[in-house]
């Protein structure tokens, strides 16, 4: 997994490093035989551009790309997301900070896997099983999964293996089925 992670990094660096590099597209255009011309003195002007920040309606710029030293404990995957943070970021936080399971909803050993979307969670860990077997077919309600006697656990990995429905998370706070399941067992799942 760390030589995946490492890749990934390498082959991010030569691509920021050829980008704007002139000596490929030098290479592929033909030398034009020209008459000499004169030189004349050239006055070259510099202007420093500042990048407009990326993110709109707040006053902190967008966040360094998977730069999460500096961020405090105890944070939880919607805190990254709504911070701007990607799913490789996300990860980077979750081990820097020991693995909490607060990050890591099903326990499985990939955090953040309801938060932000299957294909980033996916492509990171490279076909890994992203979750365990969801024996119930879509549709179902919490109460459905209660009466099928489904944990809290299988009740989460179900919610989040169909797409994150909002029938089961009425009030859209990213903690399903926590009317149906007693709070001690919600916020044991969650905050334990």
């Amino acid at each position: 997994m760390a030589v995946g992670v490492i890749l990934v990094l390498l082959t991010w660096l030569v691509v920021l490093m050829t980008k704007d590099d002139p000596a490929p597209r030098a290479a592929d255009t033909a030398p034009v035989a020209s008459a000499p011309v004169a030189s004349a003195p050239v006055s070259v002007t510099t202007k420093t551009v500042v990048p407009k920040p990326t993110v709109k309606g707040t006053s902190n710029p967008a966040p360094a790309v998977g730069d999460v030293r500096s961020l405090p404990a105890g944070l939880f995957c919607r805190d990254l997301k709504a911070k701007g943070y990607g799913y490789v970021a996300a990860v980077d936080y979750w081990r820097l900070h020991g693995q909490p399971n607060q990050m890591d909803a099903d326990r499985n050993g990939i955090p953040c896997e309801t938060v932000y979307p299957r294909s980033d969670v996916a492509a990171y860990w490279n076909g890994r099983e992203i979750s365990g077997v969801v024996f119930w077919s879509a549709g179902l309600y919490c109460r459905d999964l209660v009466a099928r006697g489904a944990s809290y656990s299988e009740a989460v990995r179900y919610w989040w293996y169909y797409g994150m429905p909002d029938r089961m998370d009425a009030d859209r706070n990213g903690i399903p089925c926590e009317t149906v399941y007693s709070a001690a067992t919600v916020n044991a799942f969650w905050f334990l």
